[in-house]
């Protein structure tokens, strides 16, 4: 089993930051989206591994995961590893379980606010660090993207222009303007685009961001997501909060660096 321990380390530093700078409510959807999405992962495609996972070796899980630190669920996977389990056998004999199991002592109030939200940040770290190494799926041409606006957005001119451009430039661009939350997930778990370009106009849909891009890194694990802000938000704590791999400052400067991205994929 292949299992990216960087993109571990870095997706749990992630979002530990978001926890401590995203209200209350806003980290509490994050953690209820996360445990609900990997809660139903497909139990019927597990095969024998995760039929052989047991409730103690699930609950050892979980307590590895509501530590502070990554530390412990780390070991706990590499461990797993060792013993030679397959990435199925992990993602959906421990990870579908621990979902659940976390859900379950969160709404019967066994397991702190605290307690739920670092479980399921490493529970989602784990998850992707797992589909990071897991084949793509064939999307079609690389220069296929989805551009859209942030859940909430009130404007969608910006983009609308940069798809344009695109366009011109022999990009087949697929344009989303005021779709919600779970239309846009649902819409790119379905296609399958290789980037998806987001426009964000202000500060106060940054939680809807981050709440988006946590969706993304699930359905679409190979997809670069990446940023075009407002001009006075700061691009490094954009992209460090919001787990993203490129700010675009200008639409001319989005499709060099996306060109020269693709080319390294050819």
């Amino acid at each position: 089993m292949a299992f990216d321990t960087e993109t571990f380390s870095r997706a749990a530093s992630v979002f530990r930051l978001k926890r401590d700078a995203l209200a209350p409510a806003a980290v509490e959807t994050l953690a209820r989206d996360i445990v609900q999405r990997l809660a139903e992962l497909p139990q019927q495609t597990a095969g024998s591994e995760a039929a052989q996972v047991s409730d103690e070796s699930v609950a050892a899980f979980c307590a590895a995961l509501v530590e502070p630190g990554p530390e412990a669920a780390l070991a706990f996977i590499e461990a797993r590893r060792a013993e030679g389990m397959t990435r199925a056998g992990v993602s959906l004999g421990y990870v579908a379980a621990a979902a659940r199991r976390l859900g379950a002592d969160w709404d019967a109030d066994r397991l702190s606010f605290v307690e739920v939200t670092a479980g399921t940040g490493h529970l989602y770290a784990v998850m992707r660090a797992l589909r990071k190494t897991s084949a793509p799926v064939d999307a079609g041409p690389l220069r296929a993207a989805l551009f859209a606006t942030v859940p909430g957005e009130a404007h969608g001119l910006g983009i609308t222009v940069a798809a344009d451009l695109f366009r011109d430039a022999g990009w087949s661009i697929d344009l989303q303007i005021g779709a919600d939350h779970d239309a846009l997930v649902a819409y790119a778990e379905r296609t399958q685009p290789h980037v998806v370009g987001l426009s964000l106009s202000t500060e106060q849909r940054l939680d809807a961001l981050a709440r988006l891009v946590v969706a993304l890194r699930l359905v679409v694990p190979q997809a670069l997501v990446g940023v075009a802000p407002a001009e006075d938000m700061d691009a490094e704590r954009l992209r460090a909060l919001a787990d993203i791999d490129l700010v675009f400052g200008d639409a001319p400067g989005a499709l060099a660096e996306l060109e020269r991205l693709m080319a390294l994929r050819d």
